[in-house]
C-alpha cells in the first residue's frame, strides 16, 4: 500500500513547513499556490487592466504564472494537461465539423478515465493532491469549448438555444488566447470551470465594458473574511473528520441503534462537505478578486459576482428539494452537464447525465452506487413533488407540513446519498446501506411503482372552496 505522499510529484520545497504545522505537503503546496494566485489576482486585475495593457500581455501574463503554479504543485504531471489540451486544439483546428465536437469529447473523457484508473493502482483510496484535479477541470473545458466553436462555425444560428448563442465561439482561437484559457493562473488549481466566451470576455474586459463601467469594486473583502473562518474551520474539521471516517468500519458503529446510525452519518457528512466548501469558496474568491466573477447586475442594480460560483451554501444546507440540493452543489459542473450532455443527446437526457458526471468523478464502485440511488431517488422526489404536493399547497397548515417534512427527508437523502461516495468501495457502502434496512431505496421504490399508476385529480384551495360554499348558500 502506498502510503500518502510517496508519489507525489510537487515540489518538496515547503517540507519544513508541512512538518511544522502537520499538514501534508501536498495540501501545503496546494494552499501557497492558492493564496500567491489570491495575491497576484489583485495586481492583474488593477495594474494589468485591459484598459491599460494589450490583451497579449494579459495572456502571456495567464500562461507563464498558470504554469509556474501548476509545475510547483503538480511537478511533471504537467505533461497532462499539454497533451490534452494540445491534441483537443488540432482536432479543433483541423477536424472534421461532422465529428469535431464528439471527438474531442471523447477523447477528453477517455484520456481522463485513463487516469482515473491509472490512480486507483498506484494509490487505491488515497487522496494525496494529483494531477487528476485539475485534468477533470480541463475536461470540461475542452469538451465544452468544442461544443461552442462547433455551435459558433457550423451550425445554423436559428437552431440554437439563446444559451448555446451567448456561448457560441465564432472563429477559431488562437494559440495564444487557448493556453491562457487552459492555464489561467487564478482557475488552475481546482477551478471552478469557466466557460471560454466568458473568460475571453473579461480577458478583452468587455465584462465590465457591457456593464458600461471601467471598474467596480467586489466582495473579495467580504470572501477573505469568510476565508479565513474557513481555513481554521478546515484544519479543525479534516481531524475530528479522519477520526469519524476511521470508526465508519469499526464494529462500533454498527452496534448503534437505527436512530443513532443516522445521526452519526449526518455529522460525518457535515463534516465532510467543508473541504469542498473551504476549496470552492477559495476558487471563487481567487478569480473575483482578478475581475472574473463578475456577471452584470441584479434586479435591485446590485452588482453580481457569480460567474464562478460553484456552491449554494444555504441551499446545500437549508432547501427543502432534493433538486435545488442537487442544484446547489458543484453548480458550473452542472452546467456543462447540461451544456455537453442534457441539451446534446437526443433520449435518455438524465440517465446520459448520470452516467457522464459518474465516469467523470472516476471509477470508485461507491460513486456508481451513489448515481444509480440519486437516479432512483430523483425520479421518485419528482413523482412526489408532481402528484403529492398540490394536496399540501390548499391550505398554509398543510404546506408548512410539506415543507417541514420534505426539509427533513432532504437531509436524509442527501446523507443517503453521500456515504458511498466517501466511503469510495462498494461493499462498506452496501454494509452500510444493510445495516440501515435499505429503506430510501425501498420507500422510493414504492412511491414510484404507486405515483406511476395514481392519477389524483388537482385539489382545489381553501378559497375556492369557500366561494363554491357561498355560490351554494345564496
Amino acid at each position: 500500500m502506498v502510503k500518502t505522499g510517496e508519489f507525489y510529484a510537487g515540489s518538496r520545497l515547503l517540507t519544513p513547513l508541512s512538518e511544522t504545522i502537520g499538514l501534508p505537503i501536498d495540501q501545503v503546496n496546494f494552499l501557497v499556490c492558492q493564496l500567491v494566485a489570491l495575491i497576484l489576482a489583485f495586481p492583474f486585475r488593477i495594474v494589468l487592466s485591459p484598459s491599460t495593457t494589450s490583451l497579449t500581455v494579459r495572456h502571456v501574463v495567464q500562461i507563464t504564472l498558470g504554469v509556474s503554479l501548476t509545475l510547483f504543485c503538480f511537478g511533471y504531471q504537467i505533461w497532462h494537461l499539454f497533451m490534452l489540451s494540445f491534441v483537443s486544439y488540432i482536432l479543433m483546428k483541423y477536424g472534421s465539423k461532422d465529428w469535431m465536437h464528439n471527438a474531442i469529447f471523447i477523447y477528453n473523457m477517455v484520456y481522463l478515465s485513463v487516469t482515473h484508473i491509472w490512480r486507483q493502482i498506484y494509490d487505491y483510496g488515497g487522496y494525496t493532491l494529483d494531477i487528476t484535479g485539475p485534468l477533470m477541470i480541463m475536461t470540461q473545458k475542452m469538451s465544452s469549448m468544442a461544443f461552442s466553436l462547433h455551435d459558433g462555425l457550423y451550425k445554423d444560428n436559428n437552431k440554437l438555444t439563446q444559451d448555446q448563442k451567448s456561448q457560441a465561439i465564432r472563429k477559431m482561437p488562437s494559440l495564444l488566447s487557448f493556453y491562457s484559457y487552459v492555464f489561467y493562473f487564478h482557475g488552475i488549481m481546482c477551478g471552478p470551470l469557466c466557460f471560454f466566451a466568458d473568460f475571453i470576455s473579461f480577458m478583452e474586459g468587455r465584462n465590465f465594458m457591457e456593464a458600461k463601467i471601467p471598474y467596480i469594486e467586489n466582495s473579495t473583502n467580504k470572501q477573505l473574511v469568510l476565508l479565513s473562518c474557513l481555513v481554521l474551520l478546515f484544519i479543525c474539521l479534516v481531524l475530528l473528520l479522519i477520526c469519524l471516517l476511521f470508526l465508519i468500519s469499526a464494529q462500533s458503529f454498527f452496534e448503534m441503534s437505527f436512530i443513532q446510525k443516522t445521526v452519526y452519518l449526518l455529522i460525518c457528512l457535515m463534516l465532510a462537505k467543508q473541504k469542498y466548501y473551504f476549496a470552492w469558496k477559495l476558487g471563487e474568491a481567487v478569480n473575483n478578486a482578478a475581475g472574473l466573477g463578475f456577471q452584470g447586475f441584479d434586479e435591485k442594480g446590485q452588482p453580481k459576482w457569480d460567474l464562478v460560483n460553484n456552491v449554494d451554501i444555504w441551499n446545500v444546507e437549508f432547501c427543502n428539494s432534493l433538486k435545488l440540493n442537487l442544484d446547489a452543489w458543484n453548480k458550473t459542473t452542472l452546467v456543462w452537464l447540461r451544456r455537453v450532455v442534457y441539451d446534446r443527446v437526443p433520449k435518455l437526457k438524465v440517465v446520459a447525465v448520470f452516467v457522464c458526471s459518474a465516469t467523470w468523478h472516476g471509477f470508485y464502485p461507491g460513486y456508481y452506487l451513489t448515481f444509480a440511488t440519486g437516479l432512483l431517488l430523483t425520479v421518485a422526489a419528482k413523482l412526489v413533488r408532481r402528484k403529492i404536493r398540490p394536496f399540501f399547497l390548499t391550505s398554509p397548515v398543510l404546506k408548512f407540513i410539506y415543507d417541514c417534512s420534505t426539509f427533513i427527508f432532504t437531509r436524509l437523502a442527501l446523507m443517503w446519498l453521500a456515504t458511498p461516495f466517501i466511503l469510495l468501495e462498494l461493499k462498506p457502502g452496501l454494509t452500510v446501506y444493510s445495516s440501515l434496512y435499505w429503506w430510501l431505496h425501498i420507500l422510493s421504490m414504492v412511491a414510484i411503482v404507486i405515483l406511476s399508476f395514481y392519477h389524483p385529480q388537482k385539489p382545489k384551495p381553501d378559497s375556492d372552496k369557500k366561494a363554491e360554499t357561498d355560490k351554494k348558500t345564496q
